[in-house]
């Protein structure tokens, strides 16, 4: 009886400090009416936003908020195309939306997603994400199976050519434009960079993980997440990370991070895998884990303003989350 008790006080005290450090946020589930997986949300401003997801063989999901997220409406995409899963989705302060999809499925919009054209990318590859450089031209990144990138211009009216234009060994999943010069790719064991509007892409010294997704605060400073649940933070525009969190330390809890993003101050948030929920209030120097709101993978996240964020994710998954 005596060892069991010595067993147990340890355990009750560890279990006891894991919910003390948590971070309690007041989530709201939001029903969309859909059990489609969801994979983005972004918001144009206060008050009109996007999410974006789908069924990867079989149609595509959208749907927009004009009230900063209280109501959600699905939008009717052309159908007289492919159907398929929207993967990820840039928006230009002018209006401009595009969306990038499986199969190289694309949906235009240059008045606010109130209407949207087809666009078909000549690849046919699977393309995960893209990223206005500026009003007229974006790129566009994707890849498969962890060992096949690319990476694509795109004409934002749609007029010109499509087709691949760079090729990497490694798959890229995320791609974030500070100007109309500078930028960043993530992907399979890399993040990249260019100085010149995405002519040249160079390697940043991060590694060791599968970053699935970034957030800048500016051309220097940046956040990063992986797969395997490391977290890098640069100062100096990826010259040199700082490894906030390491995800292949064996010691530490195993998460799969998916998307990332901060707000207009100091605070972050990194979702994923089976609720996976942690935030930084530092400008992601330290982070503190969430009490768990779903045990649905987390798949997209966004501020709409500094304390109110939403998260979508599988099945139809939307909250909203206040920090």
């Amino acid at each position: 009886m005596r060892k069991n008790i010595f067993f147990i006080v340890p355990l009750l005290c560890c279990l006891f400090a894991c919910t003390k450090n948590k971070l309690i946020v007041d989530s709201t589930e939001i029903d969309l009416g859909t059990i489609d997986r969801l994979n983005q949300v972004k918001f144009m401003n206060p008050l009109v936003g996007f999410i974006v997801g789908g069924e990867q063989f079989d149609h595509p999901t959208m749907f927009k908020t004009v009230d900063g997220g209280s109501t959600w409406n699905e939008v009717n995409l052309p159908s007289a195309n492919e159907q398929k899963e929207i993967y990820g989705v840039d928006i230009f302060p002018d209006g401009q939306l595009i969306t990038v999809g499986y199969g190289g499925t694309m949906f235009v919009s240059h008045d606010t997603g109130n209407t949207f054209t087809y666009v078909q990318h000549t690849s046919w590859k699977i393309l995960k994400d893209v990223g206005f450089i500026n009003a007229v031209k974006s790129q566009i990144v994707g890849g498969t199976g962890f060992n096949q990138g690319h990476i694509s211009d795109f004409i934002n009216d749609g007029s010109g050519s499509n087709q691949i234009r760079d090729t990497k060994n490694f798959e890229l999943s995320d791609i974030d434009f500070i100007d109309s010069m500078n930028g960043y790719i993530a992907g399979y064991g890399a993040i990249l960079k260019t100085t010149d509007g995405g002519v040249h892409w160079e390697f940043t010294t991060a590694k060791n993980d599968y970053f699935k997704a970034m957030c800048w605060k500016n051309v220097n400073e940046g956040v990063a997440v992986g797969y395997e649940g490391s977290i890098l933070k640069t100062t100096d525009g990826g010259t040199s990370w700082n490894v906030i969190r390491n995800g292949n330390d064996i010691t530490k809890k195993k998460f799969h991070f998916i998307n990332v993003e901060r707000n207009a101050d100091q605070t972050i948030i990194a979702v994923g895998e089976k609720g996976a929920c942690y935030v930084s209030r530092d400008d992601g120097d330290t982070w503190v884990l969430t009490n768990q709101f779903s045990l649905r993978d987390l798949r997209g996240v966004v501020f709409r303003d500094l304390n109110t964020c939403f998260v979508v994710g599988e099945l139809g998954k939307l909250f909203e989350v206040k920090l």
